[in-house]
């Protein structure tokens, strides 16, 4: 026999998430900020700051370790830096020149007793923080002047192994630090650094 007033009860849910939807939950944010560090490192194209001006200054080193005899930089050019193999990730060799770590081309210039190199450019800009920090880098010590902007290269002709535009950072001992910020927020910079 039914009785009429008998209702089928439903225990009641607690308010709140179960552990394993936290669970799932979580691991889905993991999964989108790995995909998502994955992405920007891959449009930055997996450069960091650090890495770029440490292979630069190492990049310098090779350079003077190997023109050392010569008694000059006359000869510079970046398929004799390519032939002799000193060119180190996250810099490239593009068959004709060599590219910084951003995918700029990196001017290379030398003269008789210093040469220049520069990062940055119009293909993939450096960001101004990465822009002082490379700057600082170099100015430290290694680059005897940096010069920062859109205008700033390596010299050519009579300018050759020389730092040519832009705005100077670093001449010999001499830091100008107001330069830097005005560099870097530039469109566009470029670090141009020579050494000896």
């Amino acid at each position: 026999m039914n009785k009429p007033n008998q209702h089928l009860v439903v225990p009641a849910r607690s308010a709140g998430f179960a552990l394993s939807e936290l669970l799932l939950a979580v691991a889905v944010i993991a999964l989108l900020v790995g995909i998502s560090a994955g992405a920007y490192a891959f449009l930055r194209g997996g450069i960091n700051a650090d890495d770029q001006a440490t292979k630069t200054i190492a990049l310098a080193a090779d350079i003077q370790k190997n023109w050392r005899n010569a008694g000059s930089y006359g000869t510079l050019a970046p398929a004799e830096i390519n032939r002799l193999a000193l060119i180190q990730k996250p810099l490239t060799w593009d068959g004709v020149n060599v590219q910084d770590g951003y995918g700029n081309i990196m001017r290379v210039s030398g003269g008789s007793t210093s040469f220049v190199l520069t990062i940055g450019g119009t293909v993939n800009p450096v960001a101004k923080d990465d822009c002082a920090s490379i700057a600082n880098r170099l100015a430290t010590g290694v680059a005897t002047n940096v010069s920062i902007g859109s205008t700033a290269t390596a010299g050519v002709g009579p300018t050759a192994g020389q730092v040519t535009g832009g705005n100077p950072f670093k001449v010999g001992t001499t830091i100008n630090q107001s330069n830097l910020g005005i560099g870097c927020n530039e469109t566009n910079p470029v670090i141009a650094a020579s050494f000896r």
